[in-house]
């Protein structure tokens, strides 16, 4: 999936312009209830804004009065060095960046700069949700044969009535120990559940929806 399924587009993003002055930013960031928000030169994106560096910096670095400082312009305190992504990076791409940095939000640009929208955290982890499933009863098996664990699954789900909604995989990084999240409709769970522990299948965790 592409992040341009799951981004908030520009319309709907509030955006600071670079002209104005630092005080009038930090009224748009606490009209909208935010703690950073994009800085634009027209459509261009230049920068983040955040309101704790702000705060941090006229604290740390200004001999002044907030008046004073609020007259700045918010060119001398956005970071300007922002990675960005485009609308055709994969959402698990943009997640990396989020588990890699500090950021609330990764601006969406196209090739000449300009900005298309943004993703969120939020955004991600409602994707990801989706993926590892909330509608149905689950199972947590571990395998260290993942190929042919796989369809022996399937088959012992399937004769036990049940019918796989969901599935991840996740490598757990030791000896070679696989972590199968299976999502399962059935009338009746706990006969899969039984089949899967008859078949010698390792199930960790059971989860049943309330």
């Amino acid at each position: 999936m592409r992040v341009k399924v799951i981004m908030m587009p520009l319309k709907k993003v509030q955006c600071i312009s670079i002209e104005q002055t630092i005080g009038e930013a930090m009224e748009m960031i606490d009209e909208h209830k935010l703690l950073s928000m994009p800085v634009v030169d027209g459509k261009k994106f230049i920068g983040v804004l955040s309101k704790q560096h702000t705060y941090e910096s006229f604290f740390k670095d200004y001999d002044c009065t907030k008046e004073e400082f609020f007259q700045h312009k918010v060119s001398e305190m956005m970071k300007s060095r922002v990675e960005t992504v485009s609308k055709e990076t994969k959402i698990q791409e943009a997640a990396a960046q989020f588990i890699s940095s500090k950021v609330r939000f990764i601006p969406v640009t196209d090739d000449k700069g300009n900005l298309e929208g943004i993703v969120t955290q939020q955004a991600i982890f409602k994707e990801y949700q989706k993926l590892f499933g909330t509608k149905y009863n689950s199972v947590i098996i571990l395998c260290n044969d993942y190929k042919g664990t796989l369809s022996k699954m399937a088959e012992v789900i399937s004769k036990a009535g049940g019918n796989i909604k969901n599935f991840v995989q996740i490598d757990t990084e030791i000896m070679n120990i696989q972590e199968l999240h299976v999502s399962i409709q059935a009338e009746n769970f706990q006969e899969v559940v039984a089949a899967l522990k008859k078949n010698k299948f390792d199930v960790r965790d059971v989860h049943y929806v309330k």
